[in-house]
Order: structure tokens, then sequence, then C-alpha cells
């Protein structure tokens, strides 16, 4: 039987999507705004206070355009997984005609 020109491993495509997505909702569960406010207090200064919160807010904007990444790579995967296996069938089946 000759050596494929192609290998895909579905199970770690199949392993990627899942820890893509597990990222995507950790870092979409994030909820650190409310933190912020709930430890204002503990930052004493103000003005230590008020960084923290541009830091909050920073994050917040990075981590939706970190999220909104991950997520396309994610449909990336998925169609790649689908596409690849689609093609698998259909090979499959032009060989079961030909024998």
């Amino acid at each position: 039987m000759p050596t494929p020109d192609l290998t895909v491993k579905d199970d770690l495509l199949a392993e990627t999507e899942g820890r893509l997505d597990r990222l995507r909702r950790e870092f979409d569960e994030g909820n650190i705004s409310g933190r912020r406010d709930d430890l204002r207090h503990i930052w004493g200064s103000g003005a230590v206070a008020d960084a923290m919160g541009d830091f909050v807010n920073n994050w917040d904007h990075y981590r939706k355009k970190l999220n909104s990444g991950i997520q396309s790579v994610g449909e990336m995967v998925s169609s790649t997984r689908e596409t690849f296996k689609a093609t698998d069938e259909n090979l499959q089946k032009s060989m079961a005609g030909k024998g």
C-alpha cells in the first residue's frame, strides 16, 4: 500500500478544537470589571486605584479582541476537520467504486 502524501490526525484537531473552545469560554467568563470596583478600597491611593481601573479597562478591551481571535482559529480548525472528513469519505467511495 502506498504511503499517503498527507496525513491528518483528526484526534489532534479535535483536541485542539476543544482546548480553544475552553480557552475562549474562560476568557469570555472573566469578569474583571466587577472585581475592580470590589477591590478599589485595598489599593490605598486614589492614583493607584485609578491606574488599576485603567488596566482593567484595557484588559477588557484586549481580552475581547483575543477572544475573537481564539474563536476564529477554532472555527478554522472545525472547518478543516469537516473538510478532511468529507474528502476522506469521498475518496473511500471513489476507491470502493473501483474495486
